[in-house]
């Protein structure tokens, strides 16, 4: 998630670095800056497997919660596009957004497997260097 970040950030990077009048200061501070970044990735990274590990820790309540809130918003953008796409009575503007929006949506829930199809695998962890 950081990595995608870094192409807006390195401009201003680039500006910081350029202050550095020595190129193999420069060049460390790069090294340096570039080492710092893989670190926060790879902690945030655990943060969030963490977190998310800790599901069947809360209570059964919060279990149902958590686990129903993806379906009922997919069914309530469903609904919604299909209530408009029925009726007429829908302005242009709002059924564009609910398109948009149930792409979204169903690219949530087939979008991974699409990709696994397509030999793209988003859950393998970078090697190290």
């Amino acid at each position: 998630m950081i990595q995608a970040l870094l192409p807006l950030l390195q401009p201003a990077m680039g500006k910081v670095l350029d202050l550095i009048p020595d190129p193999k200061a420069k060049e460390k501070a790069r090294m340096e800056m570039e080492k710092e970044v893989q670190k926060a990735e790879g902690s945030f990274r655990d943060f969030v497997v963490a977190y998310e590990g800790r599901g069947d820790q809360v209570h059964w309540t919060i279990q149902i919660l958590r686990g129903s809130v993806r379906p009922v918003l997919t069914y309530l953008l469903a609904g919604a596009f299909i209530y408009g796409f029925l009726t007429r009575n829908v302005e242009q503007d709002t059924m564009e957004m609910l398109w948009q929006l149930n792409l979204l949506s169903m690219g949530f829930w087939y979008g991974e497997r699409a990709a696994k199809n397509l030999g793209v695998n988003f859950g393998k962890k970078k090697e190290e260097k």
